[in-house]
């Protein structure tokens, strides 16, 4: 099985675990992170999304962007298989906002979701992970729940920041971009995706000082640079949390024209 196959595997078992604390603290996947305020980061949201199968309510936890009063940048792997329109009991996304738990935030449900057309799994790599939310009713934007700039152009520094978890407190750390020979690995070995392609759809990152990145549960968060929203977690190569180092996040500037077309921003 690979890293990958085995990332979306843990993520589909944590998706099929009862709402319980217990499941919260699975999903804390920052791993030595610095807390933080929300104050600090008001764009980010906090994504509980449920399903109903044989009688069960079965939970999946992701980050979140927020863009506009209506509108919640996450990745696509995120939302898979929950109705784009709010019109099944059975399914929900409630985006969390203005706080730095779960417990101290306030829920907003949405109205539809569309994921990116292109989006599809390979092997060893997610493609086009990209989707938006639209909420059922507007956001009151205020110094907790602030939308993020998006870029413009492509964003070519190396000092990054990358915020997430709500499980048990907002938190962030200190990445550095890397360049393609550092994470894209020729086929059949790693990789699965043409090598153009890559470039232009992920940004790669890792911390310093050889500690740990992202993992489960971090998926959909904000990866940005200056105060603009750069990226959104997508996926490790790696099987445990402790030995991620690279992590890969679908590239915000690349997506801000299909970004820009469905949300009208």
């Amino acid at each position: 099985m690979t890293a990958l196959a085995m990332f979306l595997n843990l993520f589909l078992i944590l998706f099929l675990t009862k709402r319980t604390e217990a499941s919260y603290d699975l999903q804390s996947r920052i791993l030595y992170g610095e807390n933080v305020t929300i104050e600090e980061y008001p764009f980010y949201a906090g994504l509980q999304i449920s399903n109903n199968v044989s009688g069960d309510t079965l939970i999946r936890i992701c980050g979140a962007a927020i863009i506009s009063d209506m509108w919640i940048l996450t990745a696509a792997h995120c939302v898979s298989g929950i109705n784009s329109e709010a019109n099944d009991s059975r399914s929900s996304v409630d985006v969390f906002v203005g706080g730095e738990t779960f417990d101290n935030s306030i829920k907003f449900p949405y109205k539809k979701l569309m994921i990116h057309e292109g989006y599809h799994k390979e092997p060893n790599a997610l493609v086009h992970d990209v989707a938006v939310i639209k909420l059922a009713t507007p956001l009151q934007l205020s110094e907790k729940v602030r939308p993020v700039k998006l870029p413009m152009n492509p964003v070519t520094n190396s000092k990054l920041v990358f915020i997430g978890t709500l499980a048990t407190h907002l938190q962030k750390v200190d990445l550095i971009r890397l360049p393609t020979q550092q994470c894209w690995i020729p086929p059949p070995e790693r990789n699965f995706v043409d090598k153009d392609l890559f470039e232009k759809i992920t940004i790669c990152a890792t911390r310093e000082g050889d500690m740990p990145s992202i993992c489960f549960g971090d998926s959909g968060s904000p990866l940005i640079s200056d105060n603009t929203l750069i990226g959104l977690a997508s996926y490790t190569k790696n099987e445990l949390c402790s030995e991620v180092r690279n992590g890969y996040y679908m590239n915000v500037a690349y997506y801000a024209p299909w970004i820009k077309n469905i949300t009208g921003l």
